[in-house]
């Protein structure tokens, strides 16, 4: 009764939450945490359930459950490292491609090491931290593609004013296709609002590389002229070069057109950026929503490794806290913190 009066409250929570703003990662945590305490609160009234058939019902399926782990456990794996071969051969060999690899491989070493470290307490103990860790952050990431699946499902219905798309690099002066596909994202919302009896401004908004011969902001000029979008429906934002700038240099433009009117915004990015670009869009107080665009299916599980990283640092510090409470708790269950606590204090 317990289980399933706390898993009903954490998806109150996230019903709440996610009304009122569907940017945050606690969304994720809340509907996540809420539906595995409701799947626990099913098995246990099964399992106590007065009818035998329930009983051995709920025996077989944890007995399915165990022995499909090490199966997931091991196809996450190699689905990982297959993905990041793929990514290296098609991006090329650079530190951010080869996290696929890393987070498959790690994914099977960690919990190798548990079975092979033997019964010594120090050496046991970095091993289980280190299995506790990605047990809390493997958690969060799950938390995380949920929380970004359902913010890529919503699509704004508003009349838009202004339609911000964000730059994500050009390769000298072109285009490339992640661009293009913000932009193409861009200009079909574009046409929708023009249908509908009144065409909004675009904001192109990124600088310029070292390796880049113009501004993002420019070269995104020239691809919406291409397609016939009206050169005074286009203001290029030339100074930012990251996402938290393209949002507070937009809004600054915004501000200085509309004056002391409202005014509403539609963002656009890729669908694996969308959910980090929308907690910048929070934080620099922008209106608006975003919609996300498709991406190369190989680039999607680096690319979503990269943003919950990313996402990860903006928090570090409630991340660091919890990661130290971990430590603290095995250095106690563990006997050993009062050694630690004399060896840090001479």
């Amino acid at each position: 009764m317990y289980i399933l009066g706390a898993a009903l409250l954490l998806l109150a929570l996230f019903a709440f939450s996610h009304a009122s703003d569907r940017r945050r990662l606690q969304n994720g945590v809340y509907l996540t945490s809420g539906l595995l305490l409701l799947l626990l609160a099913l098995a246990v009234y099964m399992w106590r359930s007065p009818d035998g058939f329930w009983q051995y019902a709920s025996v077989l399926l944890l007995i399915i459950a165990i022995a499909l782990l090490p199966v997931m456990i091991l196809a996450i794996s190699v689905g990982l490292v297959y993905n990041g071969r793929i990514l290296l051969r098609k991006e090329g060999w650079k530190l951010r491609n080869t996290l696929p690899v890393v987070a498959g491989i790690a994914i099977v070493v960690v919990p190798v090491l548990t079975l092979v470290v033997p019964p010594v307490r120090w050496l046991q103990l970095p091993v289980l931290l280190l299995e506790l860790y990605m047990m809390y952050f493997g958690f969060l990431f799950v938390c995380y593609l949920v929380s970004s699946f359902l913010y890529n499902r919503y699509r704004p219905t508003y009349r838009t004013d202004f339609i911000v798309v964000l730059g994500s690099g050009l390769i000298r002066d072109r285009v490339p296709p992640l661009l293009a596909s913000r932009l193409d994202g861009g200009i079909k919302l574009y046409r929708q609002q023009k249908l509908r009896g009144q065409a909004p401004f675009f904001i192109v908004s990124g600088g310029q590389g070292s390796d880049e011969t113009i501004s993002e902001g420019a070269a995104m000029r020239l691809y919406l002229l291409q397609h016939q979008i009206p050169d005074d429906h286009i203001i290029v934002e030339e100074r930012s070069v990251n996402t938290m700038q393209n949002m507070r240099f937009s809004r600054i433009i915004m501000d200085e057109i509309m004056g002391e009117r409202s005014y509403r915004c539609v963002f656009v990015t890729n669908n694996f950026h969308l959910f980090r670009a929308g907690i910048y869009a929070r934080i620099a107080g922008i209106r608006g929503d975003g919609i996300g665009t498709p991406t190369a299916p190989y680039y999607l599980p680096g690319a979503f490794i990269r943003e919950y990283i990313a996402v990860l640092v903006m928090h570090r510090r409630i991340h660091m806290t919890i990661m130290l409470f971990i430590l603290l708790s095995m250095l106690t269950l563990f006997e050993l913190l009062p050694d630690v606590m004399y060896v840090l204090a001479n």
